[in-house]
């Protein structure tokens, strides 16, 4: 589960941003216990904007651990989602009955006591469930099988929708076999109730399991503790604040959306981060795929790509572009008589003393096969060109590879040169064989030397040999 945020490392930046948003929970949490019970004016919109915003936080992060369950296949972010799930159905069916949003009692047949026992549920069971994916994760720490993937992500998702469902049917439709937790519009009762005393416990034990047994080393964790926490002072200044529209009752549910986003938050960070590392990915595959793995300069492939596109370029630019053919001289006999090994370090010296003596960025060097190579100079006169492979040809030179079987002693290159004209722009393949032409003059010549397409005997320049 190497892609997985199950094992993404807590680094220092996050470790100091949960901080700052913990630290900016306790402040808001302690700064409203002493006017919790205030009263404020009834906005008739904010329940249904918060409503919302809960139940598309919630599904969200429940959607995206789904996702993250059937590529890993791990149970432990089924069973998260499916707490989740459970919040986003919870939270939905509440906004349904919820006195003055939709009908003065609520939608549903719902009584007094059914709103607040739905928001009971909520805050006891999602806790419950996180926990019981965390004991999940314990005990069943590898993957599920391939063949299984689907139904057991099922059961540990659906199983939280179902019992939502018959939670806040048992709330709706079976009020009068549950305590009463509310009178009018105040939570009197369910403050000094088994009820709320409960909720707080669990929501604390959970967030006390989680930090003792991971430690938060996982970014999961770490925001997973932060969601807890946020969760547990929406209960803590819901209970002080005794009543619905108060200033801890409003404050209660800004911690609700924090505590619905945070997760979410970084699921969304997350998948920005894997796509980071997907682009740098696919941009070293790319590299690789047009390197030659011997010498390390460009190969043939990336050459058949570049260099008609980049005349194409110049011709249009009306821009000269000359292009250089490289052979190292007699590379066969070095071989027959050093060996391969000493051969395949000839070739890569020669290929880092090419690229050495390139000094544009739009210029580059490929290894056309053997002993061949291949310089495409954009943007470049003939006698620039020419003058430019006279450095390269003074640059292998200086690498002084012995070669005792040379008139010179040593390894050398013959270099054909050919230079496009604006004036009159010729196909990528003829341009080629001039340089190819005007190496075999070179070779003819005696090799070890530099011999341009202008300068080769007429009788050559006549023929079309590619």
């Amino acid at each position: 589960m190497k892609s997985s945020i199950m094992t993404l490392a807590v680094t220092r930046q996050h470790r100091v941003a949960a901080c700052a948003v913990a630290g900016f929970i306790l402040c808001v949490v302690l700064a409203t216990l002493p006017f919790a019970g205030f009263a404020e004016p009834h906005v008739a919109a904010f329940l249904p904007l918060f409503a919302m915003a809960v139940f598309m936080t919630e599904g969200l992060t429940a959607y995206l651990l789904w996702t993250q369950f059937m590529i890993t296949r791990g149970p432990f972010l089924a069973a998260l989602a499916g707490a989740y799930a459970y919040t986003s159905v919870t939270v939905a069916i509440q906004l349904l009955v919820f006195p003055g949003v939709f009908t003065t009692t609520g939608l549903l047949g719902t009584g007094a006591q059914g709103a607040v026992w739905i928001w009971a549920f909520w805050h006891g069971g999602s806790p419950l469930l996180i926990l019981a994916a965390l004991l999940v994760r314990r005990r069943f720490p590898v993957p599920v099988a391939h063949a299984r993937t689907r139904v057991v992500g099922l059961a540990l998702v659906g199983g939280p929708v179902c019992l939502s469902l018959l939670l806040c049917s048992l709330a709706v439709h079976a009020e009068a076999l549950l305590p009463k937790l509310i009178d009018a519009q105040t939570y009197q009762r369910l403050a000094v109730s088994p009820s709320g005393l409960r909720i707080a416990v669990v929501s604390a034990c959970t967030l006390l399991y989680l930090v003792v047994t991971t430690r938060l080393r996982t970014l999961l964790d770490l925001w997973l503790g932060v969601a807890l926490f946020a969760g547990l002072g929406d209960v803590v200044v819901t209970l002080v604040a005794n009543s619905r529209f108060s200033i801890g009752w409003y404050v209660a549910r800004l911690e609700s959306v924090l505590a619905s986003s945070t997760v979410l938050g970084v699921l969304i960070w997350e998948i920005s981060h894997l796509y980071r590392e997907l682009h740098a990915a696919n941009a070293r595959l790319s590299e690789y795929a047009s390197r030659d793995g011997l010498t390390g300069i460009f190969n043939r492939r990336f050459f058949e790509e570049r260099y008609p596109a980049a005349l194409a370029e110049a011709n249009a630019a009306q821009r000269t572009l000359s292009i250089l053919m490289v052979d190292i001289d007699h590379f066969k006999r070095f071989n027959d008589t050093r060996g391969h090994l000493r051969g395949d370090e000839c070739l890569g010296a020669v290929a880092g003393a090419l690229q050495a003596s390139l000094r544009r960025s739009a210029d580059f060097v490929a290894r056309f096969g053997g002993e061949e190579f291949v310089v495409v100079l954009p943007d470049c006169g003939h006698e620039m060109a020419t003058r430019l492979a006279e450095i390269l040809h003074a640059a292998v030179a200086r690498l002084a590879v012995a070669a005792p079987f040379t008139e010179a002693g040593r390894v050398s290159v013959s270099i054909g040169v050919a230079t496009s004209q604006p004036h009159a722009p010729v196909p990528a393949g003829e341009l080629l064989a001039q340089a190819d032409t005007a190496l075999y003059c070179a070779k003819e010549a005696g090799r070890d030397r530099v011999t341009a397409w202008q300068d080769a005997p007429f009788a050559l320049r006549s023929m079309q040999v590619y």
